[in-house]
């Protein structure tokens, strides 16, 4: 399960900025509020359904990637149905702050695995 913990790790820190952005905009304007939400949400829900497929280890290098496509090609559905349900059902809607979640949500995928190597080749030079 350690080899699949930093797939997780991005999801936790996912719901974490999505939840804490949310709060903070709720200060500000509802709409933003739950606008930024939805993004995040956008994002969180397939990000959780890769790494639950990613959770599923074998040793067969053919069952592996099977298991990889499969979840990407989930990953892209889900996203693509949340995306048109949030077009589709939230009215009004800032898209402006939904784009701008999504994209730091997405920059989380880039930015936690990065914070983590620093954290530990900091951790090594210490050693």
């Amino acid at each position: 399960m350690e080899s699949k913990a930093p797939v997780y790790r991005i999801v936790i820190a996912q719901v974490v900025v999505t939840i804490l952005a949310t709060l903070v905009l709720l200060a500000v304007d509802i709409e933003k509020a739950y606008s930024v939400f939805f993004g995040g949400i956008t994002c969180v829900l397939p990000s959780w359904f890769m790494a639950w497929r990613l959770g599923k280890e074998t040793a067969d290098p053919a069952k592996a990637l099977k298991t990889l496509v499969r979840g990407e090609m989930g990953k892209l559905f889900l996203t693509a149905v949340i995306f048109s349900a949030v077009f589709y059902w939230v009215k009004p809607l800032n898209v402006a702050f939904y784009f701008m979640a999504i994209v730091l949500v997405m920059l989380l995928n880039v930015f936690v695995p990065l914070f983590e190597v620093l954290v530990n080749a900091r951790k090594a030079k210490k050693v």
